[in-house]
Parts: C-alpha cells; structure tokens; sequence
C-alpha cells in the first residue's frame, strides 16, 4: 500500500537517509559541490551526478546529484539540517542498495514522456513531490520509487514522507513513465490547495471566518482565477483579503479600482498593497 504522511517529529536519519539528492541548479555554480568538499576530510563520501550517462551529461553541475550518505553521519546531519530551511533536495530510505543501482534507477526517471513527448523531469523538488505523488497512480509510484522504500522531504515547515510496501526485493527496472497533461494540471491545484491549506495554519488567527481553510482556499482560487500562479503572490493576495476582512474581489475598493478597465489585477493588488500597507 502507498502512504503519503506528514511527520510530526523530526525523523531519525538513519532511517529516512540512506541517500539524498542534492539539487546544484538552486545555487550559483560550484557552491554546493564546494559546501560538501568540506566534509572529504573526515570520511569519504561517494556520489553521481545523475545527468551523467544521458543527454544532459554536459549540464551536470547544474543538475542533481546522488549521494550515499551511509559513510559520513556527520554529513548527513548537516545536510539534513540545510534541508529545513532551503529547497535543495531530498531524502530516499534505501538500505540493501548501492550507490550504482540506485543512481541509474534515477536517470531512468529523469526524463519523462509526457502525453508521448520527452520532457525533464524535476522530480527531487520537495516543494513539488507531495503534490506529485498524490496525482500520480500506484503503478507510477512503484516507478518513481524503484528499489527504495521511503522518499522523505522538507516542505511547508514540516517533514513529509512516502513510502510504498510494494518496492524492495521484488523490484525489476520499470519502462519509461509516462505522465499526462492532466496530470500536470492536477498536480498544479494539488499544489495550489496544499499552498492554501499552509496559509490557513500560518495565519489561521488572523483570518475573518469560522472556517479558516475554506477563506484560504476560496482567495487562493480566486488568485489562480485573476491569472496569478507563483505561491509568493498567493499569499499576497491573502494577506490583502484579511486586511479588507473579507474576499478580496467583492471588496469595495477592488471593485471600485477594478472598474476602470486599463488596471490588470497585478496593478490593482499592488494598489490596495500602496494604500494599506504589506
């Protein structure tokens, strides 16, 4: 069975960190190849760029990078500890498997088709796996996995894994996985809603409604619907909608502001931001 959870506690990294992707495209080049340099000294510490052996070979110190994090428990600490506050990766449960057999599992994955078409496929992002998992089917998820047993990440603030009891001993090289253009769009609300529901926690005390999610997720559709996609201007917009106490769109101000036909909603939200204040 597949099980994606959220983890109250920090997990022990033992059991969630066997190997970690480590994504160097969310640094200026050579930083975080030179950040891990740092730790050769108290032991060694293999890894594979998992652009090698494909068509992005060229581009892989601006790729991901697999590493077996089984040789060095100081590292793995400290890159656990990176992990909590910046979006470089994440963290795959795989005992009985080595760094080789692991890291062509990846590559397999590292491209896609998509509705028959070969597309990279950023599957190591944590701000995008939960959201990927849940729109994916069972049999995706056996090929996502591979020969692992648990993929675990940082997002929102808090740990989340996936596991499948499905993976291990009996696991053979899958075909090449296929996503759908509904999908990608499922996957695109997932995150939207997941987004929202985070909102309602951050800022839950603030809110001017009985049902704090049900405000959250109502403004973060209506942003969607105003043309707005990045989480950043997301909460913009619910942060406004709790300064006027109510939707933003049935606001008085937005309507009077959106009366005049030359403002696009970007200029009017950062309008009302003028006015009222961040």
């Amino acid at each position: 069975m597949d099980k994606m959870e959220l983890v109250p506690e920090q997990p022990h990294s033992q059991e969630i960190a066997d190997f970690a992707i480590l994504d160097l495209a969310q640094k200026d080049e050579g930083l975080l190849l030179g950040w891990m340099y740092r730790y050769f000294d108290n032991a060694e510490i293999p890894w594979d760029p998992l652009y090698q052996k494909t068509e992005l070979a060229e581009l892989w110190k601006k790729g991901p990078i697999l590493i077996d994090l089984r040789h060095s428990p100081v590292f793995r600490e400290a890159l656990i500890e990176r992990y909590q506050t910046e979006y470089l990766g994440i963290l795959i449960s795989a005992p009985d498997v080595d760094l080789l057999t692991m890291a062509d599992h990846l590559r397999s994955i590292i491209t896609v088709q998509q509705d028959g078409k070969p597309s990279i496929f950023r599957f190591y992002d944590p701000r995008a796996l939960g959201a990927l998992f849940e729109v994916l089917e069972p049999s995706q998820h056996q090929q996502m996995l591979g020969p692992s047993s648990k993929w675990t990440w940082h997002h929102h603030q808090q740990w989340w894994q996936f596991a499948s009891s499905q993976q291990g001993d009996s696991y053979s090289p899958p075909g090449a996985l296929s996503i759908t253009s509904e999908q990608i769009i499922q996957m695109d609300e997932t995150r939207s809603r997941q987004f929202a529901m985070f909102m309602a926690q951050t800022y839950g005390d603030h809110i001017p409604a009985e049902d704090v999610q049900g405000f959250a997720l109502n403004e973060v559709s209506a942003a969607r619907s105003a043309g707005f996609s990045a989480q950043v201007d997301f909460e913009r917009w619910l942060r406004m909608a709790i300064k006027v106490g109510g939707s933003l769109t049935e606001s008085d101000r937005w309507q009077q502001l959106a009366g005049n036909n030359e403002r696009s909603p970007l200029q009017i939200l950062s309008q009302l931001e003028c006015e009222q204040g961040r």
